[in-house]
Order: structure tokens, then C-alpha cells, then sequence
């Protein structure tokens, strides 16, 4: 049996290892506990410091919860990042809510780094650039303390984003971003961050999915903030938009400013058409454009266009109109040496154009906003000129050739004549009408001059002016009558012409039947499928 006195050193060694149990753990515990205490406002006061030093102004947050199990995580609640503490424009960023992860010694120590942050419900609010009359003054530089360790976020993932970007002009809509599934990659402070992301573009509806690089943040101008990346667009619907109709994709690279950003892409229609006018046929763009962000505003430059086999360049611009809730888009097109028949079966339901040949075109479009269809609002006005033009109906073509004969004095020549044509003039469309200013259609031996109107829908004519042949009016036919007619050749010669006689063109695209009078005698001659007539 041990002795009182050696029983007396094992029990202080016990004492001792207590004490050291007690040191190594239950203090730190107890610290632990005290620093869990308020920690919450702690991890506030961090979260809203280092915000306020990265962007320079005032942030708000309504609330933060620290959890510890089952990881060391943030979850806040109503925060608010402003602009220089203006208070004309919303806060800069908004967030519903957001989450991130500490680690362990995050709830000690303020972290330099951080795995992944989640945003929820973001609204991000870049404002014009420069200060706008009676905005208030940005607040004078405060003093801070001791600058917080820069901290670098591994990724960012945010829930539905939404990104305006303010116009300087008051009245005008912002633009508006609706943005899903956005991922940041590589998010600190003084550099550039990678993204990627879809979003759903709401007419024509279509996913556009989208990558690239974006800052570093700039603090006092953030639409000077640099942006670039790639996007493609598929598989958009163009039937909901009134008057046009196909399935888009496009694809495409941007880069420059979030104020200014420089656009360059493809598209391809395969089955474009304009509503009720015309035939499905393939449209392919290439397009350059820069997006002012301060008002959402286009400008084109250019745009060019192949219609089947067509070139067509346009450049302009697309300006958004608030009070009608749309863009309105003026656009100067040039269509050098393109093909006719192409033009036609954008602008026609026939399955065969009624013409063919080589088009020259300048037009100036204005297409306004208005949910009714681009027929009934699309203004033209310009020029072209048609060469060595060929219609297709072979019943058209010999009766062109006839006409041609008679009007060069050679009725009865079968090599003579032509139905080869040229067409030129200057046009307007308005409400779906196309109105024409000297219009002039020509073949060997003969012209006609017009003025009048053509109506896209139902295709009827209505066109007068003047016939201007080389043949004197004897020439037109042979034997007796010719002799007859010998006698009254000074009354049409007129102006150099060998026959002057005024005309009319009416009746269809189809049919179109062409009315002239002789000594108060009425004579028609029908183009189409309808036989010639006479009355008197």
C-alpha cells in the first residue's frame, strides 16, 4: 500500500494535465463561444467595410446570419451598393439575398480568400456617364482605416440576374438584361473576371448563351467598365414579331465599354418572309454595329445581306422610341447588281417571279415601332433601274416581241423586235402602296412613260402616262390601212417621237392591260392571260 506522501505527486500531475486539458481546450472553446457571440455583426461590419472601400461609397445591409455547421458559412439579406452615394439613380447593385463560405478560421479572422459566393435576385444599375444637371455632388474623400487584405472569390454563381443599363436622356426606357445561370470565375478586386452565362432574349424568344471577360471594375465610371466575349443565339422564332416571319441564329463576338460596346456577328434565316406578301426564301447577314448603352441605341455599320443570291448592304440605325415601346429603325440599303427575281419572291406568293434580270437599288427604309405588321408601316423611298429584264410567261414575252416589232416598223419582220426590257424609276411605299415617279419601261423601238401606283396586296395597277415609238403610226401595220394612216402621222408625231400617244396601264401584276386612245377610239392590249379588245 502506497504511502501518503507518493500518493501526493500523482495527484498534482493530474491537477497539471486538468489544467493543460483546460487550456488547450474549454478556454478556446469559451473564446470561441464569446467570439460567436457577435459575431454576426462582426462579419456585417467586415461585409459592408470592404464593400464600401472597393466601390467608394455608401452600402447598405439589412441583415447577416454566420452559420458554423454543417460548414462555416454567410448568409445576408437586402444589400444595397450605391453610386458615389447619389441618390438620382437606383443603388448601383442590388441583392436580394447572398451566401458565402468562411472556413473555419473565417469566424477569427478576416479571409483573404473565399470558395464560392451565391447571389440571388441581383439588379445591377450602371448609370450614365458624367453628372447630370442638379445631381448632387460626389461626397468628399473620407479618411479609412487601415485598408482591409484584398480578397479573391474562386467563383460567383448568380440566380437571376438583371442588368440596366440608365440612359442620360430622362423619359427614355433603360436597357434591360434579363440574365440566368450566370457564373463568375476568378472575382478580386484591381482585374478582370471570366464569365459565362444564358439568357432569354424575350422577341424574337430565343436562349442566347454567352462568354468572356469582364473589368476591372471601374469605380468612378462604370459604363467606362471593359467587356468582352462571344455569344450565340439559336433557333429564334421571328413569327411572334408582326409582319415577318422565320427561325433565326446568330452568332457573334463584342468587346469595348458596358457605355459603348462594339458588336460584330452573323445571322441565318433560312425561310425569312415578309408577311402576307411574299415567299419564304434563305437571308444570311453579316453585321457590325456599336451599342450605345447610355440610351440602348443601334448604329449599323454595315450590314450585309445575301438574298438567295443577292448582295444587299445596309447601314443606319435602330433607336429606341419609350412612348411607343419599341425601336424605331432607319436604315439607307444598296443593292448593286442584284438579281430581280430574287427581290420579287421576297415581295410576291407567286412560285415563279414574273421577271428576271439585273436590279440597281438605293433605298432610304424607315420602319417605325407599332405592333402591326411591317407591311402597313414600312415606308421606302428611293430608285432603281433594271437591265435586260426577262419575264417569264412566254404568252407575256411574244406579245412584248410583237409590240416591239410594231413600234420599230416592222410588223411583219419576224427577226425584228425584242422582249427584252429595261425598267427604272424613283419609288415611294407607304401603307402597303408603293407610289412611282417616272417609271419607265422600255423595249427596242418603243417607250412608256408612267406615273401612278401598285398596291402589295391584291398586286393591282393603276398607272397613266405617255407611249413613245420610233415607228411613225403608219409603220405600226401593212397594206391599205398603213396608207390610211399615212394621212394623220403629223398628229402623233411629236416631241422627235415617230408616235406620241398617251396611255394607261391597269388590271393586275398578273394581267395587266394596256389602254390607249386613237381619235376618241379606245384600244386594249392585254399582257396577260385576257385576249385584246377594242371599243369604241
Amino acid at each position: 500500500m502506497e504511502s501518503e506522501e507518493s500518493a501526493k505527486p500523482r495527484s498534482r500531475a493530474w491537477i497539471v494535465v486538468l489544467c493543460i486539458v483546460l487550456l488547450v481546450f474549454i478556454i478556446p472553446a469559451a473564446l470561441l463561444y464569446q467570439r460567436a457571440r457577435d459575431v454576426d455583426d462582426v462579419t456585417r461590419d467586415w461585409v459592408v467595410r470592404s464593400l464600401s472601400e472597393r466601390f467608394a461609397s455608401r452600402v447598405e445591409l439589412e441583415s447577416i446570419h454566420v452559420t458554423a455547421f454543417p460548414e462555416m458559412s454567410a448568409t445576408g439579406e437586402n444589400l444595397a451598393i450605391y453610386y458615389h452615394n447619389r441618390t438620382d439613380v437606383p443603388p448601383m447593385i442590388q441583392i436580394r439575398q447572398f451566401t458565402f463560405h468562411l472556413g473555419f478560421m473565417g469566424i477569427l479572422r478576416v479571409p483573404r480568400h473565399i470558395r464560392g459566393v451565391h447571389l440571388d435576385n441581383m439588379v445591377i444599375n450602371i448609370p450614365p456617364r458624367g453628372q447630370p444637371p442638379g445631381a448632387p455632388a460626389p461626397p468628399p474623400a473620407t479618411k479609412i482605416k487601415k485598408p482591409l487584405p484584398r480578397i479573391t472569390i474562386d467563383q460567383v454563381v448568380c440566380d437571376n440576374t438583371t442588368l440596366l443599363i440608365l440612359p442620360r436622356q430622362s423619359g427614355k426606357q433603360p436597357l434591360d438584361f434579363d440574365i440566368h445561370d450566370l457564373v463568375l470565375g476568378g472575382v478580386g478586386a484591381g482585374k478582370p473576371f471570366t464569365f459565362r452565362g444564358n439568357l432569354t432574349n424575350a422577341k424574337p424568344v430565343g436562349e442566347i448563351r454567352t462568354n468572356g471577360s469582364f473589368g476591372p471594375w471601374e469605380v468612378d465610371d462604370p459604363g467606362g467598365t471593359a467587356v468582352s466575349g462571344s455569344y450565340t443565339f439559336k433557333d429564334a422564332d421571328l413569327g411572334p414579331l408582326p409582319g415577318i416571319g422565320g427561325i433565326l441564329s446568330s452568332s457573334g463576338k463584342y468587346s469595348g465599354v458596358l457605355q459603348s460596346i462594339e458588336v460584330e456577328g452573323a445571322t441565318d434565316t433560312p425561310n425569312f418572309s415578309i408577311d402576307p406578301v411574299g415567299r419564304a426564301v434563305p437571308l444570311k447577314t453579316e453585321f457590325s454595329a456599336t451599342v450605345d448603352g447610355t440610351n440602348g441605341d443601334t448604329y449599323l455599320h454595315p450590314v450585309r445581306a445575301l438574298l438567295i443570291q443577292s448582295q444587299i448592304t445596309a447601314k443606319g440605325s435602330v433607336v429606341r422610341v419609350p412612348e411607343k415601346q419599341g425601336h424605331l429603325i432607319v436604315l439607307d440599303v444598296v443593292a448593286p447588281k442584284a438579281r430581280l427575281q430574287d427581290l420579287l419572291q421576297l415581295a410576291t406568293k407567286s412560285t415563279q417571279p414574273m421577271m428576271s434580270g439585273l436590279v440597281n437599288l438605293r433605298t432610304k427604309m424607315t420602319l417605325p415601332p407599332g405592333k402591326v405588321k411591317v407591311l402597313d408601316k414600312l415606308t421606302l423611298d428611293g430608285e432603281f433601274d433594271v437591265t435586260d429584264a426577262r419575264f417569264a410567261s412566254s404568252d407575256v414575252r411574244d406579245k412584248l416581241a410583237s409590240f416591239s416589232r410594231h413600234a420599230l416598223g416592222q410588223p411583219d419582220n419576224p427577226e425584228a423586235g425584242s422582249a427584252i426590257s429595261d425598267l427604272r424609276g424613283k419609288f415611294k411605299l407607304k401603307n402597303g402602296v408603293i407610289k412611282f415617279e417616272r417609271l419607265t419601261f422600255s423595249v427596242p423601238g418603243a417607250v412608256i412613260k408612267l406615273d401612278g401606283t401598285y398596291k402589295l396586296r391584291g398586286e393591282d395597277l393603276d398607272f397613266a402616262g405617255e407611249l413613245r415609238m420610233e415607228a411613225k403610226l403608219s409603220q405600226l401595220v401593212s397594206g391599205k390601212k398603213s396608207i390610211f394612216l399615212k394621212a394623220i402621222d403629223p398628229f402623233f408625231s411629236k416631241k422627235g417621237a415617230g408616235t406620241l400617244i398617251p396611255i394607261t396601264i391597269t388590271g393586275t401584276r398578273d394581267n395587266p392591260t394596256l389602254e390607249f386612245s386613237i381619235f376618241h377610239r379606245k384600244m386594249k392590249k392585254s399582257f396577260g392571260s385576257e385576249k385584246s379588245a377594242s371599243d369604241k
